[in-house]
């Protein structure tokens, strides 16, 4: 009896290794599949934003992460249209009431850096400037970063950071946003362009984006609390959103609202 040939070809080969000065380990891609594996299923783009916020505190363990969203990056940090975690009450009063216009995030030369890098750290930006020295640190927060995933015609996903364990936010956490950004892109652009249809089809509510946000988090059952804390705006501010949002979408409870809003969410 004749032998069986083998049914692979060739010398057998070991996994390529990995190139000399890798500046990511092991642990920091499993990291970044996690990350991956928890907001690919998002259905919309605002169960995209929650997950990811909550996927980065949860695996890099930063003390604040903020995810906004808008038709271009300046539109994305200025309107603020998005969700934040990790924030207390008094610090995002304080910085709506003070720093909000001397944050270095918010400025032209953040925006052309951001296009081009990918991911900015305030270090790089203005790293003993009042912002910082001032109002972060007394608060326990020694570094941010900023990381914009640009989706293009959709539009543009912008995550904001901060930590406080280290004095400036590791490489190795940078190394880690910069490949994460480019495997969320596609995920993006999907979530915004779904977001884009859900928006044009109540084309007959004349809301503007942040009262798209306070619709949306209200349809969901948050109370006026959880909204504004989710949206860096006061109680008030969302008391006076949700009053414009109850009239333009002819309803009169938020009960009623939230019946509206998933009645007419596209399939």
């Amino acid at each position: 009896m004749g032998s069986v040939p083998d049914a692979i070809t060739g010398s057998p080969r070991g996994p390529r290794p990995l190139p000399d000065g890798e500046p990511m380990t092991a642990a920091d891609y499993r990291r970044l599949v996690g990350v991956l594996e928890s907001v690919d299923t998002a259905a919309d783009l605002p169960e995209f934003r929650e997950r990811l916020l909550l996927a980065l505190r949860s695996w890099f363990g930063y003390a604040g992460v903020a995810v906004l969203h808008g038709d271009t990056l300046a539109a994305a940090i200025e309107e603020g249209c998005g969700i934040q975690g990790g924030y207390a009450p008094a610090f995002i009063a304080e910085y709506a009431a003070r720093w909000r216009d001397l944050d270095p995030f918010r400025t032209e030369r953040a925006y052309q850096r951001l296009l081009a890098d990918g991911v900015v750290t305030l270090e790089e930006l203005d790293p003993s400037g009042d912002y910082a020295e001032r109002f972060l640190r007394p608060h326990g927060i020694t570094d941010k970063a900023g990381m914009v995933v640009d989706g293009g015609p959709a539009g543009v996903i912008y995550v904001g950071i901060a930590i406080r364990d280290t004095p400036r936010v590791p490489a190795r956490d940078l190394a880690v946003l910069r490949v994460l950004r480019r495997h969320l892109a596609p995920l993006a652009i999907d979530r915004l362009t779904r977001h884009r249809e859900r928006l044009a089809a109540r084309a007959d509510w004349r809301l503007t984006p942040r009262e798209w946000d306070v619709a949306a988090l209200a349809a969901q059952g948050l109370t006026n609390q959880q909204i504004a804390a989710r949206l860096f705006i006061g109680v008030d501010t969302v008391k006076k959103h949700l009053t414009r949002v109850l009239a333009e979408t002819a309803s009169t409870t938020r009960t009623e609202l939230a019946a509206r809003w998933h009645r007419q969410r596209p399939q």
